[in-house]
């Protein structure tokens, strides 16, 4: 991987993803439950956002709303396969 940023982008694409069809919830009721600001989930989630996010909190997240956190890195094995391709 050539940078922390695509997997930055990579756990916020499916961080959006857990939190519509898995929680369930908007950023802001999300934000509510969690005591996280809106902003920075919506900077997480953001594909442009350099953003990252702490193991503890992506840990937190999956025990409180009860899924496994290896979602979070949904499509993982596939970015590496495709940085290795290009690095040749």
């Amino acid at each position: 991987m050539r940078n922390a940023y695509e997997l930055f982008s990579l756990i916020g694409k499916n961080m959006k993803s857990i939190r519509k069809e898995i929680i369930g919830k908007s950023q802001e009721k999300m934000a509510e439950d969690t005591d996280m600001s809106r902003s920075f989930i919506s900077h997480v989630e953001s594909p442009n956002v350099d953003t990252g996010i702490s193991l503890d909190t992506l840990f937190y997240l999956s025990q409180k709303y009860n899924f496994d956190i290896r979602k979070f890195f949904d499509g993982y094995e596939e970015l590496m396969d495709n940085n290795e391709e290009n690095d040749d």
